[in-house]
C-alpha cells in the first residue's frame, strides 16, 4: 500500500522534504511513501492502493487553483469511503470548511474551501511574523496533548500497543499555521492538541486554549489537520541560518525536544490506524558547540530513521565470471579504483578481506539534509569484488547469494531435463553474475542512469536489494520499499533486427514470467495471480483480507490487489536495444501485506496442502529462468513473436471482454477490451453501443507507455 504526499504547485519544498523523510522513517517499512502531483491525483487510479494522502505545508491558493472540482471530489470520496487524510499547515487550512488568514494584512486570504473535512473555520496565523518561503516567522511553540487520546494506559502496555506517550506537552516547529475555531463543538471532531498559550496576534473570540491539531471523522474515513509541523525534523534545520536569529534560537529549542516530536508524530500516525516502526530505544545524541545544541551527529548523507546505504557485493555462479567482470570494471576505474559515472560514483573494493571505505558525499551539501533531493546526498557506493565465492550470510544476512546460485543451477538442470522446455534451456545465463546490496538507493537507477557502466555489463546481469530508499516506478513514482518485497533490475540486450519481436513486449513477458514462475509449479497452479495491462501483477486477496469483507458486503467479485510491477527503460546501443528491466513483487512480506507467500499460506489453510513457501533467493532464481526461456522463445521459436504466448497471457490477465470508458478521446467512449495487438503490443479495444454490442469498424488502439488503466472505475486515461 502507498502513502501519497502531494507535491504540486503551492507545496513548500522544505515541508515536502521533511514530510517524505519523516514518513519514510516512521512507516516506510510498511508502506511505499510516494509523491504525487495534481495531474496524478486527477488521472491516476490511486485510491484503492493508498493508505494515507498527505497535503503538506505551503500556500493554500495554488491548491484551490489546481485541485478544485473533480480532484477534490475524488479526494473527499476517498476519505468518506474509508481513506485517511493528513493536512499540515496549508494543507490543514485547505481541509477546513473555510479559511481566515492574516485578515486586514497584505497576505490576507479568506473564503470557503471544498474538502470541508473540518466543518468549521481554520484561522491564523496564530503567531505573528509569518513570511512566505522564509524562516523569519518560525518558532518553537508549546502544545498541550489531549491525554484522553495519547496517555499510555496500563492496558496499552499489557497489549504491547506502545503508542501512548509519557509526556503531556512538547514543542513543535510552527510557521504560519492556524487554529480550528470552536473545534470541540463540532460532532465527529476530536482535539488532539492545543496551543499552550493564548495566541497573541488574533483576538480571543472563545474561551480556553486554541486547537492546534484535530481529528475529524469523515464518513468511514479520518482526516487529521494540524496547524503545527510535527513532520519537521530539527536535526535537518541549520541553527546557523540568520533567519532563526542568534543562538540559542528556535532550532536549539526544537532539538531539545526532538525525541518527543518523533514519538508524538509516530503516535498520531498509529492513532490513524497506520502500522508504525518501533519507538526509538534511546534519545538521539546531540552535538553542543559553544554551549548551544546544533544537531545530531549523522554519517555523511544519512537521514535519521532512513536506512543508510550499505556496500554492494559482486559475485557469480562461477569465479571466472567475476574475474572477467572485475577486469571490465577496472578498465572503467581511475588509479584509485573509483568509477565516476553520470549519476553515481562507485569505489571498487578488491576483496572481502579489504577494508570497506566509509561513505563519502560526492558533492558537498550546504545545509544538512535539505539541499539535495529529499535530503539525500550523493554518496560513493562501494562494490566489493567477491572473486572466489559469494559473501557469507554473516555479511549479507538478508540474502544468501550462495543459496541463490545453487538454486539457479538446480532449476536450470530441471528445465533442461524437461521435454517441453529444453529447446530454450541450453546454456542459460541470466543471473550468472549478481550485484547485491542490503540497502541501496535504487537498483534501476544504478543501472539505467549510468549508461557507461551499464553498456559494459553482460546480458542477464542482475542487481538486487533488500531495501531501496529511492525505488523507481512507472512515470514519476518513487518510494522506499517495504520488507519482504523482491526487487531487482537486470540488463537485457534485445536485437533491433528482430522485427517480429518488438521490444515493447518485454514488459509483458517479464510480468508473465513472474506469474508463471509460481503458477507453473506442480501444486501451485490455483494460486490467484493475475496480470493487469500493461505491466502490473495482481492477486485476488485471500478471504481473510479486510478488503474481501467489503467485497462480500457489496456482492461484488473478489477484491484484486496489486502486488508487483515491471519497469523497462531502453537505450540504443549499436545493433541492439540495451534494456534495463526493473521488477518488484511482494514475495515474503509480513501480514497484512498481500504477498505470494501470503497466498500460499491461505491456499494451504483452505485446501489442506503443504506447499512450500518461497524465499527471496528461490523466487528470484525461478523468475530469471522462466523469463530467459520466454525471451529466447520470443526471439526464436517459429518467428511468430508474442503470438506464442497469447493463450498463456490471456489466461492470466484480468481484462478479457471488459467494458471500460476511454477518456483519451472526446467525447469519452465506452469500449470493449479485445486483447493486445501482435505487432506493437497495443491494447486493442472496440466501441460498444448502449446495449454493449460491438460497433464494427470503431476500433481504438492504446500505447502501454502512454495510458493508465483504473480497473475499479473502468477508466482508461492518459498517463501523466
Amino acid at each position: 500500500m502507498n502513502i501519497l504526499v502531494y507535491s504540486g504547485d503551492g507545496t513548500s519544498r522544505t515541508s515536502l522534504i521533511h514530510t517524505v523523510n519523516s514518513l519514510r522513517s516512521l512507516v516506510g517499512q510498511y508502506y511505499d511513501v510516494m509523491k504525487i502531483d495534481a495531474t496524478g491525483l486527477l488521472t491516476e487510479p490511486w485510491e484503492d492502493s493508498t493508505s494515507l494522502l498527505v497535503i503538506p505545508g505551503g500556500r493554500d491558493l495554488p491548491f484551490t487553483r489546481d485541485l478544485n472540482g473533480a480532484t477534490n471530489d475524488r479526494i473527499r470520496n476517498y476519505v468518506q469511503s474509508g481513506g485517511r487524510f493528513f493536512g499540515i499547515c496549508a494543507g490543514a487550512y485547505y481541509g477546513s470548511d473555510r479559511i481566515s488568514f492574516e485578515l486586514g494584512r497584505t497576505l490576507e486570504v479568506q473564503g470557503e474551501r471544498e474538502l470541508k473535512f473540518f466543518a468549521g473555520e481554520c484561522r491564523g496565523a496564530v503567531y505573528p511574523g509569518f513570511v512566505y518561503e522564509s524562516e523569519n516567522g518560525a518558532s518553537a511553540v508549546g502544545i498541550q496533548l489531549n491525554q484522553e487520546v495519547f496517555s499510555r494506559t496500563q492496558h496499552q502496555q499489557q497489549q504491547g500497543q506502545d503508542v501512548g506517550l509519557d509526556f503531556e506537552e512538547t514543542k513543535i516547529y510552527f510557521n504560519g499555521g492556524g487554529y480550528f475555531v470552536d473545534a470541540d463543538k463540532y460532532p465527529g471532531t476530536t482535539v488532539l492538541a492545543w496551543y499552550k498559550k493564548e495566541p497573541t496576534q488574533i483576538e480571543s473570540d472563545s474561551p480556553g486554549l486554541k486547537a492546534a491539531m484535530i481529528a475529524c471523522q469523515v464518513g468511514q474515513g479520518l482526516a487529521v489537520l494540524t496547524g503545527v509541523h510535527p513532520e519537521y525534523n530539527s536535526t535537518h534545520l541549520d541553527a546557523r541560518n540568520p533567519e532563526y536569529g542568534p543562538q540559542p534560537n528556535v532550532v536549539n529549542l526544537l532539538m531539545e525536544r526532538e525525541h518527543e516530536r518523533r514519538l508524538f508524530l509516530r503516535s498520531v500516525l498509529a492513532k490513524m490506524g497506520l502500522s508504525v516502526a518501533p519507538p526509538d530505544p534511546v534519545h538521539a545524541a546531540l552535538t553542543t558547540v559553544n554551549g548551544s545544541t546544533t544537531g545530531v551527529q549523522l554519517p555523511p548523507g544519512a537521514i535519521q530513521g532512513v536506512p543508510s546505504i550499505t556496500p554492494l557485493f559482486l559475485a557469480s555462479i562461477q569465479p571466472s565470471y567475476t574475474a572477467e567482470l572485475t577486469r571490465t570494471l577496472l578498465g572503467l576505474a581511475d588509479d584509485h579504483g573509483q568509477i565516476q559515472e553520470v549519476n553515481d560514483a562507485f569505489q571498487l573494493v578488491p576483496s572481502l578481506q579489504h577494508t570497506i571505505p566509509a561513505h563519502n558525499p560526492t558533492t558537498p551539501a550546504a545545509a544538512p539534509g535539505l539541499e539535495q533531493e529529499e535530503g539525500e546526498e550523493k554518496i560513493t557506493k562501494n562494490i566489493v569484488l567477491c572473486a572466489d565465492a559469494p559473501p557469507s550470510t554473516t555479511i549479507t544476512p538478508e540474502f544468501d547469494m550462495a543459496h541463490f546460485f545453487q538454486h539457479l543451477q538446480l532449476i536450470r538442470q530441471q528445465h533442461l531435463a524437461s521435454n517441453t522446455s529444453s529447446r530454450f534451456s541450453n546454456n542459460l545465463i541470466f543471473g550468472n553474475s549478481l550485484l547485491y546490496g542490503q540497502v541501496v538507493t535504487s537498483t534501476q537507477t544504478m543501472l539505467d542512469k549510468n549508461f557507461g557502466l551499464c553498456q559494459t555489463l553482460p546480458n542477464g546481469f542482475v542487481c538486487n536489494a533488500t531495501i531501496q530508499v529511492s525505488g523507481r516506478g512507472r512515470g514519476r513514482n518513487s518510494w522506499i520499499s517495504p520488507p519482504g518485497c523482491l526487487q531487482f533490475s537486470m540488463v537485457l540486450r534485445h536485437p533491433v533486427q528482430a522485427v517480429h519481436a518488438s521490444a515493447v513486449f518485454v514488459q509483458y513477458l517479464v510480468a508473465l514470467a513472474v506469474v508463471e514462475s509460481v503458477c507453473s509449479l506442480p501444486g501451485y497452479e490455483d494460486l490467484p495471480l493475475r496480470l493487469k495491462w500493461p505491466n502490473d501483477i495482481y492477486a485476488e486477496a485471500p478471504l481473510d483480507h479486510p478488503s474481501q469483507a467489503q467485497a462480500a458486503t457489496a456482492m461484488s467479485s473478489p477484491k484484486v490487489i496489486k502486488i508487483g510491477g515491471v519497469l523497462v527503460n531502453s537505450n540504443f546501443d549499436g545493433s541492439e536495444f540495451l534494456l534495463v528491466i526493473g521488477c518488484g513483487v511482494n514475495a515474503t512480506n509480513p501480514n497484512p501485506t498481500t504477498s505470494i507467500n501470503h497466498l500460499i499460506r491461505h491456499h494451504n489453510k483452505t485446501t489442506g496442502k503443504t506447499l512450500a513457501l518461497f524465499s527471496q533467493e528461490t523466487l528470484l532464481a525461478q523468475i530469471l529462468v522462466k523469463f530467459e526461456q520466454f525471451h529466447r522463445q520470443f526471439l526464436g521459436g517459429d518467428g511468430t513473436g508474442f503470438a506464442q504466448f497469447e493463450e498463456m497471457y490471456y489466461r492470466r490477465w484480468l481484462h478479457s471482454d471488459a467494458i471500460v470508458t476511454l477518456t483519451t478521446v472526446t467525447p469519452h467512449r465506452r469500449v470493449r477490451i479485445k486483447g493486445v495487438s501482435l505487432d506493437y503490443g497495443l491494447l486493442r479495444t472496440v466501441a460498444v453501443d448502449q446495449q454493449g454490442r460491438d460497433l464494427v469498424g470503431e476500433e481504438f488502439r492504446l500505447q502501454p507507455d502512454g495510458n493508465s488503466f483504473d480497473m475499479l472505475k473502468g477508466l482508461i486515461s492518459q498517463k501523466a
